[in-house]
């Protein structure tokens, strides 16, 4: 008969490896069916804490066996009251990475099996281990520089910014289509980077303000104009004879809709760069948008994913996930000082308290995805900026401070690679949208289940919450993987500045993301000055 264990027990090997893991590693990520929680990991295959399944009860049960299977067919059990418990009671003794097969046994009062009542396969991924990961040849602030002089000094950027005309069609490639079909996106990523660097009267200063500006008349040419219904919007797509493959597809089947999650990063970009400014333009054209807005608010306090350009109507029933509304609403308050934007942004926040802050259902939203079934495309992107947005807009509130850390508890265990999983290898046991895994460059950190690659941007989401928690709690853990991410990026980065998206063999370059990498990185180096100081 297998060993049963009814607590965790270290062995030796696995013990002497764990001595500089965080002890939080031993701990569920919100137990499904605790306070009525759903399944939310029904399509998860990666695991970094003890993981609870969505397990069926059986009437006759008095407990339930839960038995782990690994690689070398070592299998341990413990007995467990509910088919929903954690595997912590073992998870110190299984290896520290590698595919586990767990199944579930309902048991009588006399110890028998009367039902298998689940099983699951899953890959246990390596946790955090401080100390143990390269460090980069250049600073933090050397790459961030490098990476955003790379990205203004880009033919392809500078043409679509400062020509006044579309991109010529031999610039546009398959490693670049990205930057002209996505307008809305780009062109916010680039206005904000700039506004940054364009304070003060130095000759790169200068030219940040130049292509900002340029930048800002690009999204003006594709705004849409008074009197149609969605006035003041800029369009989230745009045809070009260039555009090949995954991009031609999404912008022609989506060229006649506006996806909201942008409209709102473009009247972001415009603030940061009338701060620098004073360009009244600019104040005018964000209150443009965010008016909108209120008009399109629901009931619900949310917005549609996506609307008709046409007619401004809903073009299905998901619904934006509005957390980045939250900031946007609030700063459009301290600008203006009208309290209506202060109201939406309170409507807004209890959809995000009802909705995916209890069903934890964080559906990833992108341009170039389609929307999803509940569950089906989980991301760590707007449940991060809901950890961010909680210890900001709540200061020293422990519930908030508590929820924020359980999202960043999720957003490691399903998206953070700390070392290359599945033994580098597109293994079928994934079902998720992973491709050469051969080839991934980690530590990293994966983007949503329909892109399940690193992306780094994706590091910089989690960069800037480990930080924001770090700031609110002082855990140097927080600070030590963010720094650990920081100099994944710094290592990814070239000499002449070029950073990858795609942290594989794949090349797609996508602008925004470098930028977001940039402003992480600066950001990194702030609190680390703020420590010393």
């Amino acid at each position: 008969m297998k060993r049963l264990l009814f607590a965790a027990v270290a062995i030796g090997s696995v013990l002497s490896a764990s001595a500089n893991i965080d002890a939080d590693y031993f701990r569920p990520v919100r137990p499904i069916g605790v306070n009525g929680q759903k399944e939310w990991n029904v399509c998860s295959v990666f695991f970094m804490y003890p993981p609870t399944f969505g397990f069926a009860r059986c009437d006759k049960a008095s407990s339930y066996r839960f038995t782990v299977k690994d690689e070398a067919g070592v299998e341990r059990s413990f007995v467990a009251r509910t088919p929903n418990d954690s595997l912590s009671p073992i998870w110190k003794d299984l290896p520290l990475s590698g595919w586990m097969e767990v199944r579930c046994e309902a048991i009588d009062e006399k110890g028998n099996v009367i039902a298998k009542v689940g099983e699951r396969t899953f890959w246990k991924q390596a946790p955090f281990r401080q100390g143990a990961y390269p460090t980069p040849k250049r600073s933090l602030t050397e790459a961030a520089k490098l990476i955003a002089r790379y990205v203004m000094n880009q033919p392809i950027v500078l043409a679509n910014y400062l020509s006044g005309k579309s991109v010529p069609p031999e610039m546009v490639c398959s490693s670049n289509q990205v930057f002209v079909a996505y307008p809305s996106k780009m062109g916010a990523a680039v206005v904000s980077a700039m506004a940054k660097l364009s304070v003060g009267d130095s000759e790169e200063a200068k030219a940040a303000r130049k292509l900002a500006e340029g930048a800002v008349a690009k999204l003006m040419s594709i705004t849409e104009p008074e009197g149609s219904p969605l006035a003041g919007f800029p369009r989230t797509y745009e045809a070009h004879p260039s555009l090949i493959w995954h991009p031609a597809k999404i912008v022609a089947k989506n060229n006649g809709k506006i996806m909201l999650v942008y409209p709102r990063a473009v009247a972001n970009a415009y603030l940061d760069l009338y701060e620098v400014t004073k360009s009244p333009e600019l104040k005018l054209a964000a209150t443009r948008i965010a008016d909108r807005y209120l008009a399109l608010q629901g009931e619900d306090g949310s917005w549609p994913l996506n609307v008709w350009i046409k007619d401004g109507t809903s073009v299905e029933k998901n619904r934006l996930v509005p957390v980045r509304m939250l900031g946007f609403l609030e700063r459009m308050y301290a600008v203006t000082g009208d309290i209506k934007y202060r109201k939406a942004a309170d409507r807004a926040f209890v959809y995000v308290d009802k909705g995916p802050l209890t069903s934890w259902n964080w559906e990833g939203q992108f341009e170039d995805v389609a929307p999803t079934a509940p569950y089906k495309n989980l991301t760590k992107h707007d449940a991060c900026d809901t950890a961010m947005y909680l210890l900001k807009r709540f200061p020293g509130d422990e519930r908030r401070t508590a929820q924020a850390r359980e999202i960043l508890r999720f957003a490691e265990d399903q998206f953070v690679c700390w070392e290359r999983p599945m033994h580098g290898k597109n293994d079928p046991r994934c079902k998720l949208h992973v491709w050469d895994c051969e080839t991934w460059r980690c530590p990293a950190v994966l983007e949503q289940y329909n892109c399940y690659v690193p992306i780094d941007a994706s590091s910089a989401k989690m960069i800037r919450t480990y930080l924001a928690l770090y700031r609110a709690t002082k855990n140097p853990l927080d600070l030590a993987r963010a720094r650990t991410l920081g100099n994944a990026i710094v290592r990814e980065t070239r000499d002449d500045g070029y950073l990858p998206t795609f942290w594989m063999r794949t090349r797609e370059d996508w602008p925004n993301c470098m930028l977001a990498s940039s402003a992480a990185l600066c950001e990194i180096v702030s609190v680390c000055e703020s420590i010393e100081k």
